[in-house]
């Protein structure tokens, strides 16, 4: 993955309080690489948005993580001007990522990789991943172009090889 390349973080669609702070849903809050001064670039999700369809860049002022995720991007200090800008997708350049220990992956940078089954045969791709609360899950897509949904945890992809763009997935569904 390009270092300059953009990363999908998260949405907003609400307003939080008056001051100009957005209510962000981030794919992945527990580890996010956002933090006070990374560079947002925020791409309008529909023409309701006031940002421009190229996409404008923010400068984060403060984040709060917990049971929300609360930032306050810089010049921005008016809730009429977050309502303007709302809904938006939140992006970030990959550089902005920290470096991993040798056994960790970004979960971005397992999109696209292929999928093998325990005989090393490959069944699929790695389309695409969420967070439903308790652990990311991956979206495979088979070479049957079935969609399977698997939490990302080691019984179900005992090997990830992002060198050699190879993940294996033990599939429940096979037995």
């Amino acid at each position: 993955m390009n270092e300059n390349e953009l990363v999908k973080m998260g949405e907003c669609g609400k307003p939080h309080g008056i001051k100009g702070e957005f209510l962000f849903h981030l794919i992945n809050a527990q580890d996010s690489a956002i933090k006070k001064g990374s560079a947002l670039t925020l791409m309008p999700k529909n023409s309701s948005s006031s940002i421009d369809s190229k996409g404008k860049t923010f400068e984060v002022e403060s984040i709060r993580f917990g049971n929300k995720v609360i930032a306050k991007l810089k010049d921005i200090a008016d809730r009429n001007i977050v309502e303007q800008m709302i809904p938006f997708y939140i992006w970030i350049k990959r550089e902005e990522f920290g470096s991993l220990d040798e056994d960790e992956v970004y979960l971005s940078d397992l999109v696209g990789v292929e999928v093998y089954n325990l005989e090393d045969e490959k069944i699929g791709v790695i389309k695409t991943f969420y967070d439903n609360g308790a652990q990311p899950v991956l979206v495979v897509k088979l070479s049957s172009d079935e969609l399977v949904e698997l939490p990302f945890v080691e019984s179900f992809f005992p090997e990830v090889n992002i060198d050699k763009n190879k993940i294996v997935m033990n599939n429940p569904g096979e037995y």
